[in-house]
């Protein structure tokens, strides 16, 4: 149940890709398009069921610092094969295709620390609205880490980065093992945004449907 929430961003990107892909192709879309919409949107996160399935959890923390984001979280393979599921199954292909962009999109300002967005050429993570320590403000006050954060990591920037070095030693410093209930219980801009993409897609869906 705790995971729930995390969850809703892609339930409202699994909903929007349909409503996209079949504007496109002028479809009108069935109840149970929305259902492998969603299915869809949520498939990138694959490479984290191994870990969650051990663990009960998905975590980027010191106890854990290996990020599930593999693969379909690498922009440049994903979309070559979204492209070539474009092509070869039309529809469906497209609609995986948008529904994996979405999902990347989501990652790149939610609670966790970027992309690759340029592998293979670059192993660089970037993260948009985001500060290099990758913590909102309230909980690096609360863990009295803020006076202790360089200005140049606690200022918030548009887009963060961090090369493959870094990366590692700053998840040690500022990884979340227990980071749900900070991230999506509590008020913040992050699941602010994320429960408000998922209210409109359901109002959406309900007056599709009905």
């Amino acid at each position: 149940m705790k995971n729930i929430p995390v969850l809703l961003a892609d339930f409202a990107n699994g909903i929007f890709a349909v409503f996209i892909a079949s504007y496109f192709f002028g479809i009108e879309p069935e109840w149970w398009y929305f259902l492998v919409g969603i299915v869809l949107a949520m498939s990138p996160d694959i490479d984290a069921l191994p870990e969650l399935l051990r663990r009960g959890q998905v975590s980027v923390s010191a106890e854990h610092l290996r990020d599930h984001r593999t693969f379909l979280h690498y922009p440049m393979i994903a979309l070559l094969l979204g492209l070539l599921a474009s092509i070869y199954f039309g529809y469906w292909g497209t609609l995986w295709l948008i529904a994996v962009i979405l999902h990347l999109l989501n990652d790149m300002y939610g609670a966790g620390w970027g992309l690759p967005v340029l592998w293979p050429v670059s192993n660089i993570h970037y993260k948009l609205a985001a500060r290099r320590v990758n913590k909102l403000k309230y909980l690096l006050v609360e863990s009295g880490e803020w006076n202790q954060v360089a200005s140049l990591d606690r200022k918030l920037r548009l887009v963060s980065s961090w090369s493959k070095a870094e990366l590692p030693e700053y998840i040690r410093q500022y990884g979340m093992e227990n980071w749900i209930g900070s991230y999506y219980l509590r008020f913040n801009f992050v699941c602010a945004l994320e429960y408000s993409l998922f209210g409109s897609a359901v109002v959406l869906l309900l007056v599709h449907l009905l």
